[in-house]
Parts: structure tokens; C-alpha cells; sequence
């Protein structure tokens, strides 16, 4: 147990005058939570660095309007005073859209005690969708937002509008982090310019006519806001960041939800210090010695988790926690390459995979074989659809089939393509993970035994996304997709008109049926209609296999019995926030 024994000169004095009385020195109990974490990020900011690496830290700094009630999966108030219901908008230049009315609490403040508003909402909005700030990921949905008016009654209400349909228009606004406007644009450089201009297709050239919007963006975009401070109203303070060492968040003092019964709201640690730990063994020690109270399974595998759930002298030192994720594990394919571009070739890959296998190697078990984009849990996942099993003979006929032999006998299988003699040798870029590179190693025995070269190169992950991800200069690369509570929109991640460097559709998928389908989930208002494109829509990817789809995971976390706590689907797995000192 980690103690602090505090002894001021005059309590010590009497201390030790009155021993004889039997007085003891009080001991406090430390209430810094000390987590590991494997990786660290790049910036704190939902906007800018929607990552795993920064969520884990910025979700005690940045509270949404709304959010996943860890616990009931309801989506509960937290900024506003009620989730607001869809409107049909029947007159004016909107008639035939959506509206959603938001009232903000009277009682929501920012840092410096001024309240949270509607204006604070335009400013967010206009700061995503205007063109030189880095938000590509948040630009994509919320393009389909016509307009933010705030009621000049009271500038804590205020109408989202939405002129088209669109699935997720709810859980978009509600979820979203609102920025506090006084912050992050203290020349009020986005008061001069209108929301529908800066998302309008003639924004690039009102920013580069206006240097306050570059100014602004710059700034928007820089270190000041996503690493140096943080300004928000969650219950913690970014305190310190020691690069590649710890990130240290503090309770806030006078929180203006100081008490609340609402988790992210809530703030039991008084700090929460995330110690940087890429290496899983030294995590590991860190955690028995007492310096560390959780490690995540990013930090631990699966066998050293059962290893030390197993060890009789563990057992009453730590709590074992596990809990099924909303993500899952793939291999990405580069689909623009010339010979990775059949769907065929990319399913005689798949066959290549012992995912059950990989199952019971990383996973000790804890984990399910996936066949799409979608959760099992979600009621639309494609049933019907049944996992790629291990199939080399079969990998070998389609290659046969498709014209791919070993004409030079080399021992891989090659193929004329475009005038050229393309082998089949292929680079797989692995961060040197335990996950990755089992991964990597398996498919590499299977895969030579159908004459496919693999090649294993390993490299950090800021450099695989640089160098290689970004620029479609790979072959195969192990990835995870964590997802959400809310409905999917695939559109970000598996639309052919996001197959570019600045967007998320990293494996160049191209199919006319999937973006047809895609559009119809985005626009689809009854459930029944939308869960058949959903299904629809993984029988076209199972079919295309832009990628070779893995697993679903299940969480291992190990916790100190010195705190109360537990694990939760929603990502990323546990509110440290919540967790109450014993």
C-alpha cells in the first residue's frame, strides 16, 4: 500500500510528549492513481487526436454534452438538461429537416466560473468545419450540420439543425466535447465568419482572404492547446507532461460538479499520473511493487494476466477484471496494390489466418472470431456470414486459379501483371507488440506453405502511420478499429471518397455496392429497412474482404485492491474518475 505519513513540527513535538497517553501519528492514504499506459500521445484533444492512446487520457479533461452511461449503456445528460428529441422542421429555408433543441445547465461552468452556452456549441462546430484545422474525422459527420442558432433570449439554448436525414444526427450533437469559445479564440476571430460559409464549398478561399482564420487556426492546431493546456469542464487539469514519462492530471478545486452522481463528472483520486510503459514486463514489475495500481491489456498479455490471477500470491492483492470491447483486430490490406487488388487474392490471404488459433495464443481464449466492420453485440452483426476458417489447399487453388504459379521456383508464386512479373512477397509492418507480431509470425508459417514470401519489419507505430499507412506504402499491416455505443456509420473508415492520405479509408477500399449501400444506412429512418443494408453491406466486404477481419477481444485489467473499481464495454474500458480508494 503506498502511504504518505505527514508530521508537522508541532504534531510531531506533541507526539512524542504525550506518547504515553498513547496517541498515534495519523497515516493518509495516498489517492494518486497510478495507471500504465503502453504508448504515449501525441496531443490531449478530441478534435485533433481522437486516438485510443488519447482518449484513455483526455476523458477526465474533456466531458461531452452527453454520453454512455458506463454502467447502463443509456445515453445520459451531462452538459444539458435533457437529451433532446428530433424536430420536423415544417416552414423556412430548412422545411422537410431536423431540428434538436439543447438547453445547457445553469449550473455547467467553465475554468474561469463563466457558464457554458450555446455560443461555446457554434464556436466548437465552426472550429471543426473550418478548413485549416485539422479535424477531418469530426468534419466528415458533422458536414451534414446546416446550421447552429443560439437564442438571443437566452444563449444557453440553442437549435442544432440538420436540412437531411442522417442516423446518427442525435448522438453526433450530444456526444460532441464543446470547446469553451473564451479559451481557444480569445479574438473572436470565428465571430466573423458564418458556419454555412466555412463548411460551404467556397471556405478554403474566405479563410485565405482573412488572416484571422489562418491565425486561428495555427493556433487551434498547435501544441499550446493539445499539449501544453488543456481547457475544458471535465473534473481534472493536465498538471504536468513529462514527454515518454508520465502525464499528471489534478482534481480541479471548486469543480462546478463537485459531488455529482454522474460519472464523468465525478473525480474521487485527487490526481490521476499516467506512467508511459511500452514494455510489458516492466509494467508488470511496476504493478507489484506497488508503483502502479492498473495496467490495461495494452500493457499486459494474456498469458502473464492469467499467470498472475493464477499466483496464490496475487490473490488478494489485485483485482482481475474482464469485460468484452467494442473493437476488433484485422490485418490491412493495401487494396491499390496491383496484386492485392482481386478480392480473390485478399481471400486466399484470409485463409492463410489460424484466428482461433491467434484466439488461444494472445488471448488465452478471451475472444470471439470476427467476420465484418460490425460488433457481435450490435443486432444488425450478419449471422448468416461464417468465419474464414485455416485453408491453405484452398489459398493455393485460388492462386491457381487465378493464374499465380511458381514459374521461377523461387518457392513464392508469381504473376505478369500490367507487363511486369510481380512476385508474391509481401511486407507486413508490425510495432513489435506481442499481438502484432504473433500475428505476423503465424501468417508468415502459414502462408509460405502456399508460396507467399512475408516479410516481417518492425517499426513504431508513428512511423508505420507516417511513413507507410498515410502514403499506401505497404502491404499488410496488423490494426484495431475501436467502436462506439451509437449506430455505425461506415462511412468515414470504408467509403471510396475517403481513399485519401488526409482521410480514414486507409486501405483504398473501392466498391460502387458498398458505397451504395453506405449512403442507404446514412439516410435510412426505420430500423428494419437500415439493419438489411447493414447486413447487406457485410456480405458485400465478406465477399470483397478489403481487409482480413480477426477478432473481437475481451478486456484484461489487472487493479490494486487498494481501489474500488470495475471494467466497462465502453471504451476505453474503465473510468479512473470512478474508481474510489480503500
Amino acid at each position: 500500500m503506498k502511504t504518505q505519513i505527514k508530521y508537522p513540527v508541532l504534531i510531531l513535538f506533541m507526539v512524542i510528549l504525550f506518547s504515553c497517553k498513547g496517541d498515534e501519528p495519523k497515516v493518509e492514504l495516498d489517492n494518486t492513481l497510478d495507471i500504465a499506459i503502453s504508448s504515449e500521445p501525441n496531443m490531449i484533444s478530441p478534435y485533433l487526436n481522437p486516438t485510443s492512446a488519447a482518449r484513455e487520457v483526455y476523458q477526465y479533461i474533456f466531458v461531452a454534452m452527453a454520453d454512455f452511461d458506463p454502467v447502463s449503456y443509456e445515453l445520459t445528460p451531462i452538459l444539458i438538461k435533457s437529451i433532446p428529441e428530433e424536430e420536423t422542421i415544417k416552414d423556412g429555408p430548412y422545411a422537410g429537416g431536423t431540428k434538436y433543441s439543447i438547453e445547457f445547465k445553469e449550473e455547467a461552468k467553465w475554468d474561469d466560473g463563466s457558464p457554458i452556452t450555446g455560443e461555446d456549441l457554434l464556436f466548437s462546430i465552426k472550429a471543426i468545419m473550418h478548413p485549416g484545422t485539422n479535424t477531418p474525422n469530426y468534419s466528415s459527420y458533422l458536414e451534414k450540420v446546416s446550421d447552429v442558432i443560439v437564442d438571443p433570449a437566452n444563449n444557453r439554448k440553442v437549435d442544432v439543425i440538420f436540412k437531411d436525414y442522417y442516423i446518427l444526427a442525435k448522438e453526433l450533437i450530444v456526444t460532441l466535447q464543446v470547446y469553451p469559445k473564451y479559451a481557444y479564440d480569445s479574438k473572436k476571430a470565428l465571430d466573423e465568419v458564418l458556419l454555412k460559409d466555412l463548411s460551404g464549398p467556397n471556405g478554403d478561399e474566405i479563410v485565405k482572404s482573412n488572416p484571422k482564420l489562418s491565425e486561428f487556426a495555427n493556433a487551434f492546431n498547435s501544441v499550446k492547446f493539445s499539449r501544453e493546456n488543456a481547457f475544458n469542464a471535465g473534473p481534472y487539469k493536465l498538471k504536468e507532461w513529462v514527454a515518454n514519462q508520465i502525464i499528471i492530471l489534478e482534481k480541479k478545486e471548486n469543480y462546478w460538479a463537485a459531488g455529482s452522481n454522474i460519472p464523468a463528472l465525478q473525480a474521487y483520486p485527487e490526481r490521476i499520473v499516467f506512467h508511459i510503459i511500452p514494455d510489458e514486463n516492466s509494467s508488470i514489475t511496476q504493478l507489484k511493487e506497488g508503483n502502479i495500481d492498473l495496467i490495461t491489456n495494452k500493457n499486459i498479455s494474456a498469458n502473464s494476466f492469467f499467470e498472475l490471477k493464477t499466483n496464490e500470491i496475487y490473490a488478494d492483492k489485485f483485482q482481475f477484471l474482464t469485460e468484452d470491447l467494442m473493437k476488433f483486430y484485422y490485418l490491412a490490406i493495401n487494396n491499390s496494390k496491383p496484386e492485392l487488388s482481386n478480392p480473390n487474392i485478399r481471400r486466399a490471404l484470409a485463409k492463410l489466418n489460424d484466428v482461433p488459433k491467434l484466439i488461444e495464443i494472445l488471448e488465452n481464449g478471451l475472444g470471439s472470431q470476427t467476420v465484418g466492420i460490425f460488433n457481435q453485440k450490435k443486432p444488425y452483426y450478419n449471422p448468416d456470414l461464417k468465419p474464414i476458417e485455416l485453408d491453405i489447399e484452398g489459398a493455393k487453388e485460388i492462386f491457381k486459379d487465378e493464374g499465380w504459379s511458381d514459374s521461377n521456383n523461387d518457392g513464392s508464386v508469381d504473376k505478369e501483371i500490367n507487363g511486369n512479373r510481380i512476385e508474391m512477397d509481401l511486407d507486413i509492418y508490425v510495432t513489435g507488440s506481442e499481438l502484432s507480431k504473433n500475428i505476423a509470425l503465424l501468417l508468415q508459417e502459414n502462408a509460405k506453405k502456399a508460396g507467399v514470401k512475408i516479410n516481417i519489419i518492425t517499426k513504431g507505430f508513428a512511423d508505420i502511420k507516417r511513413d507507410n499507412l498515410k502514403t499506401r506504402d505497404y502491404d499488410l499491416i496488423p490494426l484495431s478499429l475501436t467502436q462506439s455505443m451509437v449506430l455505425d456509420d461506415p462511412y468515414s473508415k470504408w467509403h471510396s471518397e475517403n481513399d485519401d492520405p488526409s482521410k480514414a479509408n486507409d486501405v483504398s477500399y473501392q466498391s460502387e455496392k458498398a458505397d451504395d449501400l453506405i449512403i442507404k444506412i446514412r439516410s435510412a429512418r426505420d430500423d428494419e429497412s437500415r439493419n438489411k443494408y447493414y447486413k447487406d453491406l457485410q456480405k458485400v466486404m465478406y465477399d470483397d474482404q478489403p481487409v482480413i477481419f480477426l477478432y473481437n477481444p475481451t478486456e484484461k485489467m489487472v487493479l490494486s485492491n487498494r481501489w474500488e473499481g470495475r471494467s466497462t464495454m465502453k471504451r476505453p474500458g474503465y473510468q479512473g474518475n470512478t474508481f474510489k480508494a480503500k
